[in-house]
């Protein structure tokens, strides 16, 4: 049974580890070496654990993805938590050497990366594995559905910083990352998008605040959407065919591109579709932004402060919610990602898909769930655009805690609840499409899996890893009809809907067509 990731990350893991005693993106990282202590009290076991590597990605059958390549940022390096870490039983993935060298302003991230896809993802012999191979998807390379001892790849660089010639802000420059863009394609990587930026500040763009269990001032955005050199990727991406995956780009700079940059006619001459490989909705549109937020200013500071309420607007036994943080895909940008004729992969983390862990206090009962983030003050007005805030802030629009509870408050319960965040996602694609005139038939082959495994994400309990996928796939195919049913007064599936179908088209036959049409280019 063939499956499609549109975003994973097999080997990011290891790039922590020191070449001599490099981890084996074939092998499942062993959890028994997190301390018992951070096991016990949080998720850190399933987000270090393996979810994507190699081995993996064969016994699911997912042998055409996307890989993710990215340079560590350091702003997770430099971390206190993380350094004292890699003093104990960790540092056999930690190493304290190699985070000395991340440190370093003056290592290259490119070098990183290309070290990385050399010697760690093409190179399966280097650690034992004699029987497999990885199959770059370049043209003219045949894909076979049928081989299952190989796993086909195109790549996605999560960071344009990925690509400059040192971690130094102040010099990585727009003609560096271009030029080894270049380089990195005429040594025969396909490179299918970019991200123009990741969690961290660089002088390309604003980006979207994404980051909760590290806190540095690195993750807060203080820019204003695209600068000239951000500009200047982008044009050099698009003249060489590379897409823009518009994750991680902040609401200023994702509409700057889309309601200017991509109508200036040197850009329209080169146009490509906008992407976005590991997505989660808001389930809102730019107009309710401020119906669900409280704002505060942060004195001497270059940014801002939103508390989130999250909507809900699809239910089973009990209402699913959405993030609302503008990480995710206003219903404005999901049409204009249909319209361009692009994709969007749908992430497997439980809080990009609007799960919240509830409060069990008592009196915590009724309070609203809310989302938190931080955005530049230069933004602000894509965010305050009507003189009242929090008009929707209530029961009626938002999720209580007591109804996340009732969503399931153990394991097995909660694995469901999480299938109903992805269902509730996928109904809401439909209804965005339905709600704009968009050809549905159409809008059903641009939609996949881009799952994120492996990108320190906390994974839906439904599919907590790849060789999950199957049994995730069956799930879906038997409770979506169900679910749809549930929710038909908000939106209605197409009368000829196949799920079948479209659930072979979800998790295979969308991403798999739109990497082969794109592999041509």
């Amino acid at each position: 049974m063939p499956f499609f990731d549109f975003h994973l990350h097999p080997s990011t893991k290891g790039m922590f580890s020191q070449d001599s005693s490099k981890t084996n993106p074939w092998q499942t990282i062993d959890i028994k070496s997190i301390p018992w202590a951070i096991r016990w009290c949080s998720d850190f076991q399933y987000i270090i654990g393996s979810q994507s590597n190699f081995s993996q990605l064969v016994n699911a059958g997912a042998n055409i993805v996307c890989i993710a390549v990215i340079a560590p940022e350091r702003g997770i390096t430099e971390d206190t938590f993380i350094n004292k870490q890699a003093k104990g039983t960790l540092s056999r993935y930690l190493d304290p050497v190699e985070l000395e060298i991340i440190n370093n302003l003056d290592t290259s991230p490119y070098r990183m990366i290309l070290d990385d896809l050399k010697n760690v993802i093409m190179n399966p012999g280097r650690f034992g594995i004699t029987d497999k191979k990885i199959i770059l998807l370049n043209k003219g390379v045949n894909y076979d559905i049928h081989d299952h001892s190989s796993i086909y790849v195109t790549f996605t660089v999560e960071g344009a910083h990925s690509l400059g010639n040192n971690f130094d802000k102040e010099k990585i420059t727009a003609t560096d990352v271009l030029h080894n863009l270049d380089d990195l394609i005429q040594q025969g990587f396909p490179i299918l998008s970019i991200n123009l930026t990741h969690l961290e500040q660089y002088n390309f763009c604003c980006h979207a605040y994404g980051i909760l269990f590290v806190n540095s001032e690195n993750f807060k955005p203080v820019q204003k959407e695209v600068t000239e050199a951000g500009i200047d990727i982008i044009k050099g991406c698009y003249q060489r065919g590379i897409m823009i995956d518009m994750k991680h780009l902040s609401l200023g700079a994702r509409r700057f591109l889309v309601e200017n940059l991509r109508k200036q006619a040197d850009v329209q001459s080169v146009m490509q579709p906008l992407i976005c490989t590991h997505a989660g909705f808001t389930g809102i549109s730019y107009k309710d932004i401020p119906d669900y937020i409280e704002y505060k200013a942060i004195k001497n500071a270059a940014y801002s402060y939103l508390l989130w309420n999250k909507p809900k607007l699809y239910q089973s036994n009990t209402f699913t919610s959405f993030n609302p943080s503008s990480i995710n895909l206003y219903d404005d940008d999901i049409l204009a990602i249909l319209q361009s004729g692009g994709m969007i992969g749908l992430s497997l983390d439980k809080r990009i898909l609007g799960y919240s862990e509830p409060s069990t206090m008592p009196d915590a009962l009724n309070d609203l769930v809310f989302e938190e983030e931080y955005i530049s003050n230069q933004e602000k007005q894509y965010f305050i655009t009507k003189r009242s805030l929090g008009n929707k802030m209530n029961e009626e629009h938002c999720i209580t805690t007591q109804e996340v509870l009732e969503g399931g408050s153990v394991n097995p319960e909660v694995s469901f609840y999480h299938l109903c965040h992805f269902m509730s996602h996928v109904l809401h694609f439909i209804k965005v499409a339905t709600d704009n005139n968009y050809d549905i038939k159409k809008a059903l082959t641009q939609i996949c899996i881009g799952s994120d495994f492996d990108g320190f994400i906390n994974p839906v309990w439904c599919c907590p890893t790849i060789e999950s996928i199957g049994d995730f796939k069956i799930k879906f195919s038997k409770e979506f009809p169900g679910f749809a049913r549930s929710n038909r007064d908000v939106v209605k599936l197409p009368a000829d809907f196949d799920i079948l179908q479209f659930t072979n088209q979800l998790f295979f036959e969308n991403g798999k067509n739109f990497i082969l049409n794109r592999q041509a280019i």
